[in-house]
């Protein structure tokens, strides 16, 4: 082969097109880019490129860079490639550093990375010089223009590194005057989630689905906080052109068909509940929509204070309408809750245990059990939604039987479904103990017996705690001679359990 430099020389239009095409495709505004190129210059300056074969006939160079370990490059020069034997999957500093090592000997090395970190300052100055929502989006846009592998959808933590790392490349372009940086950042933010959601949406159905959720609901709760500071502060003549089209953005967003609506209609409401809040704005938002869902529609009336009329609701969008009815409650709709409530109604089986993960159910019970008791119901409506309900509605519905009076029919229900003793009191075992003490001796009954099962000394501890509640009740329900008797029968019973006979002496039971 002959020298380096020869080749160089010889093929030295192949080597400015090289150059060009990183020029083209790396800016040193992107963190990650400049790093590349940094510790590529870094691998050139302290002899770690090796140049070991020239193929004339095909054209490929074999090179191998010193990194932590020998890493070999090969460069195509027919075909303007180069391929390296690291896992990065385009460009890395192994293939930057063989490329720079030749373009050494033909040029100035210096000179080409002082003129392309030049770009960033003729970025940030243009920027500043003619500031526009086209602009912003153009720029930030152009930190996602590179495609995103099938594998990040597979794994949460390869997508939490990939989109943190290009939000932070589209906020290096952030403006410097600090009443712009707000608005900047939820452009950024925003776009940003544009960008990457049809990866996001993928990942939702793959086996990290859960850190995928948990990733949405903190960029909901990153660009709440973003959007009341932009609230608090005051709009310019010069800033008009922004919000508008930071509402158009949003539209477009929502608006797009897919099976993700749910997800972009509560981002579309956040910027609606949160920043564009004029009955101005309010009044020609539903009007930007070419063909508005009714969800959209109940969403503005809500806002405005009209009428929400509903037909028949399909149970997939039930979760959108309970968030619709929470809105409503915020607003003080009643007419408007009472109408979604109403549609909700039929599908809330199918909402609960067919529409979410098991770990939100209880949440969703105890949200629709406040909604409903805002609005009027019949015993029937509300004998249907606890049985819609299941097992996780029983805290409700043991707080509409005490509140009804029904004491009975709570016993009976804690008797059914074995509920444990912290359960029971935590759905209203005092007030059945206080209200109604006959119904509660044959649940203080079974806990303690449960206890006595264990045996041990602490477990007879904890039965003869039992016993006096039990006891309690017995004097207030004026059932004393009952009391003796039943204690009596438990001595008997137990009487080899020389523990427990301690415990109840010390209890003084009797």
């Amino acid at each position: 082969m002959a020298t380096v430099l020869s080749l160089a020389k010889q093929y030295e239009d192949t080597i400015h097109n090289y150059m060009a095409a990183i020029d083209k495709s790396l800016h040193p505004a992107r963190a990650l880019d400049e790093e590349m190129v940094r510790k590529a210059v870094f691998l050139v300056r302290h002899d770690g490129v090796q140049i070991h074969s020239f193929n004339e006939e095909r054209l490929l160079l074999e090179a191998s860079v010193k990194d932590a370990h020998s890493v070999k490059v090969v460069l195509n020069f027919g075909k303007l490639t180069a391929v390296c034997a690291c896992p990065q999957e385009t460009n890395c500093r192994h293939r930057l550093a063989v490329i720079f090592s030749l373009y050494q000997k033909i040029g100035s090395l210096s000179e080409w990375v002082a003129k392309w970190r030049d770009k960033e300052n003729e970025k940030l100055a243009t920027l500043k010089n003619k500031r526009s929502p086209d602009q912003w989006e153009a720029l930030i846009r152009s930190t996602w223009r590179e495609p995103i592998n099938d594998y990040v959808t597979r794994n949460y933590f390869y997508f939490e590194q990939l989109y943190e790392g290009r939000l932070k490349n589209a906020l290096s372009f952030m403006p410097i005057e600090r009443e712009w940086k707000t608005l900047y950042k939820t452009y950024a933010h925003l776009i940003s989630l544009t960008e990457v959601w049809e990866t996001f949406s993928a990942g939702t159905k793959e086996v990290h689905h859960s850190f995928f959720k948990t990733w949405f609901s903190d960029e909901l709760h990153a660009l709440r906080d973003m959007l009341g500071q932009l609230r608090g502060l005051h709009r310019t003549f010069e800033s008009d052109a922004f919000f508008t089209h930071l509402r158009e953005l949003v539209r477009e967003f929502a608006e797009t068909d897919d099976d993700s609506f749910s997800e972009r209609f509560d981002i579309y409401q956040l910027f609606w509940t949160e920043l564009f809040i004029s009955k101005r704005e309010r009044m020609s938002g539903l009007e930007e929509f070419r063909r508005p869902d009714e969800r959209v529609k109940a969403f503005f009336a809500l806002l405005l204070g009209n009428e929400v009329s509903l037909g028949t609701i399909t149970p997939g969008a039930a979760a959108d309408w309970v968030k619709l009815a929470v809105l409503a409650e915020e607003e003080g709709h009643q007419q408007g809750l009472t109408a979604i409530l109403m549609a909700i109604k039929p599908h809330v089986r199918t909402f609960l245990f067919d529409g979410l993960f098991t770990q939100y159910r209880h949440h969703y019970v105890r949200v629709l059990s406040r909604l409903y008791s805002l609005i009027d119901l019949t015993e029937d409506d509300w004998e249907d939604l606890f049985t819609q309900f299941g097992h996780y509605g029983l805290p409700a519905y043991s707080a509409y039987l005490v509140e009804k009076g029904m004491y009975k029919q709570w016993a009976e229900l804690h008797q059914l479904h074995n509920s444990p003793l912290y359960f029971a009191e935590e759905c209203g075992l005092k007030e059945v103990h206080n209200a109604a003490p006959d119904y509660a001796l044959p649940l203080y009954h079974r806990y303690a017996l449960q206890h006595l099962e264990e045996r041990s000394r602490t477990s007879y501890k904890q039965a003869v705690r039992v016993w006096k509640k039990m006891k309690s009740a017995c004097k207030k329900s004026g059932q004393m001679p009952f009391w003796n008797d039943y204690m009596k029968e438990i001595q008997h019973r137990y009487k080899r359990l020389r523990a427990l006979q301690e415990e109840i002496e010390k209890g003084k039971l009797l």
